[in-house]
């Protein structure tokens, strides 16, 4: 994707064109520029390249609103993290993606002459993975290797599925074979659960362009933490004498155990804040926060004296504790 071209130029079309009017012209364009057609045209195959480039991006929605983005603010909004062709959007958000079927957009025009167009000359499809990923690894960031299958073009037929005039016998005419694939996937702080990783040219292999690796990060729930935004939650039982009087406890973060002080008269339910002890939000340096939520722990025993010392707290309650109610 290059900001610096006009998609909308390119293929002849407004900028707030409608996705059909987009597919339209690109298959004008396709069909008077295609190498095929225009054998040993370099200015047509250029037009072509790019013509396939522009729909690549405006028929895709979230590309679409990306580099519409970029060329407002010159920047890769949404976008960070990874580098060498990797791209990260936070939060949840699809990408869609769509694979020209060549044989469908030209039809009779080039099954004429050459028996329809070479299989190896589509765009790769993309690949979509998910990531199961630590709370801690995305909370704060880390490197995962991940390994894939992922289908390559045959070289015994070149991703055209044909040997001569029969059908390539090592790949069974599908003009791909699998291969396993290991890359190592950078997980930015912050990332969230369905948080998407693009690995640019790592999807599926064809002669003409490869489809690109979407990882979908899923997060391993903590024993501990729970996660609001950027916010951490934690659960701290509390001692019924320590709610009582006041206490100060160790509780842990993603940083490591801090004291936290219970204000006497605590009860279950209250809420203490730890500023800046949260997760990174995404692409600042800003951190949310975490909340420690009390559960006073009532004493089991059921002794004698335990009984008496009840009862004699009793004469310290509110006896209008539930209002109307009674």
């Amino acid at each position: 994707m290059d900001p610096s071209k006009n998609y909308y130029e390119i293929l002849g079309v407004p900028e707030n064109a409608r996705d059909e009017d987009i597919k339209k012209a690109f298959r004008r364009l396709a069909k008077k520029h295609h190498p095929d057609v225009n054998q040993g045209d370099k200015s047509s195959e250029s037009r072509f390249k790019e013509a396939n480039e522009a729909h690549e991006v405006l028929s895709d929605r979230k590309k679409r609103e990306e580099y519409d983005a970029m060329r407002a603010g010159g920047g890769r909004d949404g976008f960070f993290g990874g580098g060498g062709g990797f791209g990260f959007e936070p939060g949840g958000a699809v990408y869609h993606s769509e694979t020209v079927d060549f044989d469908d957009l030209f039809g009779d025009l080039l099954r004429g002459g050459r028996g329809g167009f070479a299989a190896g000359g589509r765009q790769g499809r993309d690949i979509h993975v998910e990531l199961p990923v630590d709370f801690m690894d995305m909370a704060n960031g880390a490197v995962r290797e991940i390994r894939y299958n992922r289908p390559r073009a045959c070289e015994s037929c070149g991703g055209t599925g044909r040997s001569g005039r029969k059908g390539c016998t090592r790949c069974l005419g599908s003009g791909s074979t699998g291969s396993e694939e290991r890359i190592r996937v950078k997980i930015p702080a912050g990332a969230q659960n369905g948080s998407k990783i693009r690995a640019a040219g790592k999807g599926e292999e064809r002669a003409g362009r490869s489809g690109d690796l979407v990882i979908t990060l899923r997060t391993i729930p903590h024993p501990w933490f729970r996660r609001e935004g950027n916010d951490i939650l934690l659960d701290v039982p509390v001692q019924y004498s320590e709610a009582v009087k006041g206490a100060k406890v160790s509780v842990p973060t993603i940083d490591g155990p801090v004291k936290v002080s219970i204000p006497a008269g605590s009860s279950s339910g209250a809420k203490l804040r730890l500023r800046g002890k949260g997760i990174l939000a995404p692409g600042t340096t800003t951190r949310g926060d975490q909340y420690i939520i009390l559960h006073v722990a009532v004493p089991r025993s059921r002794s004698e004296e335990f009984i008496r010392l009840v009862e004699k707290l009793a004469e310290h309650e509110d006896p209008n504790l539930r209002g109307d109610w009674n």
